[in-house]
């Protein structure tokens, strides 16, 4: 009886072990979001238009290029959906977090990763963030099938409540006129980190 009770601890202990390394079988490995503020330098926030507890956050990956960012969160989480790279953008959808990668207008070096729940992207982002990157038919999948033509709606009567993305031109309400996290060395924060 002993001797069955031991061996039942030590597998216990080694597949705790197993588990908590860092290989890609890990059962405890970071989700994309906790992921992404690890290994990228947090550069700005936007607000939420609607609720202002909410933001987008804006990672920067210095000396990676769209491609190999592109590359390793694929590496790390396989998305849900994902669109192929269009014109320095590409927008992948994970368990209810939309990740935008643009390269960077200062340094075609740098790529800008846009991290967003479903929330914030169903309130805020424009229909035309989309288009050319994710069906439609997809996008009305998650937001609700009228999704397309309400937020057109309310872009067309309030533009500046419709975000574009953040190398997007346009007064959104909830860009910050001055980054507060901007330049910072600090890795990662949670929503509203440096608010």
């Amino acid at each position: 009886m002993k001797r069955s009770i031991m061996s039942v601890m030590i597998i216990a202990v080694m597949l705790f072990v197993a588990a908590c390394g860092n290989s890609g079988g890990s059962i405890f490995k970071d989700g994309i979001e906790d992921y992404i503020s690890t290994t990228y330098t947090l550069y700005d926030t936007v607000e939420s238009a609607e609720i202002s507890d909410r933001y987008a956050r804006i990672y920067q990956a210095e000396n990676r290029d769209l491609a190999t960012v592109s590359d390793e969160l694929q590496n790390h989480e396989t998305p849900d959906e994902m669109s192929d790279i269009n014109d320095g953008k590409q927008i992948f959808i994970f368990d209810n977090v939309f990740v935008t990668l643009t390269e960077s207008e200062d340094d075609p070096d740098t790529t800008l990763i846009e991290v967003a729940e479903e929330e914030f992207a169903r309130n805020n982002y424009g229909p035309s963030f989309f288009e050319g990157y994710l069906l439609a038919s997809l996008i009305s999948n998650i937001f609700g099938n009228n999704w397309y033509d309400s937020r057109n709606r309310q872009c067309n009567l309030n533009p500046e409540r419709c975000y574009g993305g953040y190398n997007s031109a346009g007064s959104y309400v909830g860009k910050n006129s001055t980054p507060t996290i901007r330049g910072s060395s600090n890795r990662g924060g949670g929503i509203g980190f440096g608010k």
